[in-house]
């Protein structure tokens, strides 16, 4: 027979006359089974039964004459309030459904299996939430035969794609001869065993499960650059102010890995810490997942919390915010200000306490010029503004972020050696202290694991690990972003080997005799110039401006006349 925990708990409601000398007679169908202790000891409050057929445990004469007298099973039996109680608490799913296809009950176990959390199942079609052929459906073959289906394996996707095995059993629900509905037993295959296993061995559970990752604290931030480690100190002084907090850096500057070590220091670390991308969410999807929903909003809509409540005495972080629609910021404002939220489709507020921590992937200043943040949301929600200076800003700090990423990497990839398995040779680090990093510190590690795939064993990055698409950027930039993506480390802007760094300007090309091309040589330093200044503004057209003393418009028109190319958000 088919063994399945049962707490004992669950005996009690079942009718006093279904228990006979340790043989309790099923309750879901007259005939169709018994179950039997298979051992007599108590695990953890529950014993392992036997599902077997009544008559080959008892004998049929014996069976008819010990049988107890059950009413017929219809429907208004199995939806009274003594058996959901039993439907609820079961190990089973449990599905009701009338004589039309409609879903009369389901209980939560089966609602987690199926993915059903965020649908209105009761009252609709049951075909509906399962997408097999007509034929598969042994409810539906049950409702037109008025035959039980006893113990078919069933293989099917749910909604969200998730493969389920499950053994299952229909019985008609019969009321005056008439099939007024049929109800539905399901067992998931693959979660029973592993249960059933657990109990017999006593061994903890084994169901695979993701380790969760450990938070990211201040002490995850790598780096001893001098602007780098006043950013960190600003951070942490944000951190017990609990003021709201924006944060801007180019990309792959780790800029949710600060977010999050705010958080962890401040008093609200105890609480959630949720992230949400405004990048990666459509308008419409996102303020439904940020402000939640109410039944009836649309078609389909249940009551359903949003992440600001979920985010309930603690952070919100909303990721590049200048990806967020002005309508949506709008809205988002009146969070800010007033501390309630109103779902979608609601007619009453929510309050909540909830810090909110932003990230900008250009300098505030653009995103407002170019109507990307409102100005009133901007200073709400930056008390405090961070800047976090890109790589080519604190090249310093690679030698030490090459030999993290490297630690990380040898032990997963080469099992049994230290941490001092793989290094960098002279020549690749003289490569990456040259070379600009648009992607920072996330093109660094990217670079590190590349490497390390295409080296394959403990050893020495040498430049012929580095990947052809790396190679070739530096090249590229070696070839004509000199200027553009120089280091800033030192006090002078072009590298040592450039001709002209004697007095720090390009080399006009005089010979001995000849002419000079003034307006080429003016053009040229002019252009130098308003690059170096656009680099250490990050971009920011009116704080480049003030570097080169113009006005934004002007450094603007200059930027389009000599053909300077500035990087797009």
């Amino acid at each position: 027979g088919t063994m399945l925990p049962i707490p004992l708990s669950y005996f009690p409601k079942l009718p006093e006359q279904a228990f006979h000398n340790d043989i309790s007679f099923g309750f879901t169908y007259r005939t169709a089974c018994a179950m039997v202790p298979d051992r007599p000891i108590d695990l953890a409050n529950r014993c392992v039964y036997h599902m077997m057929p009544a008559k080959q445990i008892i004998g049929s004469d014996h069976y008819n004459a010990r049988m107890p007298s059950m009413p017929e099973l219809n429907m208004e039996t199995v939806l009274s309030p003594a058996f959901c109680a039993i439907w609820d608490n079961s190990l089973m799913g449990v599905l009701i459904i009338d004589s039309n296809g409609l879903v009369r009950y389901i209980n939560r176990l089966l609602i987690r299996t199926d993915d059903l959390q965020d649908e209105t199942v009761l009252g609709r079609k049951m075909v509906d939430f399962y997408p097999m052929e007509r034929d598969r459906h042994i409810s539906i073959q049950t409702l037109k035969t008025g035959q039980p289906q006893i113990k078919k394996t069933i293989v099917y996707y749910t909604r969200k794609k998730k493969l389920v095995n499950s053994l299952c059993s229909t019985f008609p629900l019969v009321s005056n001869g008439n099939v007024e509905g049929v109800i539905h037993f399901s067992l998931n295959l693959q979660t029973s065993q592993a249960l059933l296993e657990q109990y017999q061995t006593g061994a903890p559970d084994k169901t695979a499960r993701p380790p969760e990752e450990k938070p990211y604290t201040f002490d995850s931030l790598i780096g001893r650059d001098p602007r780098f480690q006043h950013a960190v100190n600003q951070a942490r002084s944000a951190s017990h102010a609990l003021f709201t907090v924006l944060i801007w850096a180019e990309t792959g500057c780790a800029k949710v890995l600060f977010a999050q070590a705010i958080h962890q220091a401040s008093l609200r670390a105890s609480h959630a810490f949720i992230p949400v991308n405004c990048a990666a969410i459509p308008d419409n999807l996102l303020e439904t997942t940020l402000f939640g929903t109410a039944r009836g909003a649309f078609t389909g809509a249940v009551d359903k919390a949003g992440l600001l409540e979920e985010a309930q005495g603690g952070t919100l972080l909303l990721d590049e915010l200048n990806s967020m629609s002005l309508e949506l910021q709008a809205k988002l404002l009146r969070v800010v200000q007033e501390k309630k939220v109103r779902r979608v489709g609601a007619l009453k507020e929510i309050p909540v306490d909830v810090n909110f921590i932003s990230t900008c992937n250009i300098p505030p200043s653009q995103a407002m010029d170019q109507g990307k943040i409102r100005a009133d949301l901007f200073y709400r929600l930056a008390v405090v503004v961070l800047e976090i200076p890109p790589l080519r800003q604190r090249q310093s700090d690679i030698p030490l972020l090459c030999g993290h990423f490297l630690e990380k990497l040898s032990l997963p990839s080469h099992p049994g050696y230290s941490s001092g398995a793989i290094t960098l040779s002279s020549r690749v680090i003289d490569i990456f202290n040259q070379y600009p990093w648009p992607g920072n510190v996330r093109e660094l590690e990217h670079t590190l694991k590349a490497a390390t795939a295409i080296l394959g064993q403990p050893g020495m990055i040498t430049p012929g690990h580095l990947s052809d698409y790396f190679i070739n950027n530096v090249k590229k930039f070696a070839e004509t972003g000199k200027t553009s993506f120089a280091s800033e480390t030192g006090p002078d802007f072009f590298p040592e080997n450039t001709p002209g760094m004697a007095t720090g300007l390009p080399d006009p090309g005089l010979a001995e005799s000849g002419t000079i091309d003034l307006a080429g040589t003016l053009t040229s330093l002019e252009t130098l110039y308003v690059q170096k200044a656009l680099i250490r503004a990050g971009y920011n057209i009116s704080k480049a401006g003030r570097f080169l003393s113009l006005s934004p418009q002007a450094l603007r028109y200059k930027i389009s006349k000599l053909g300077i190319q500035v990087p797009k958000e």
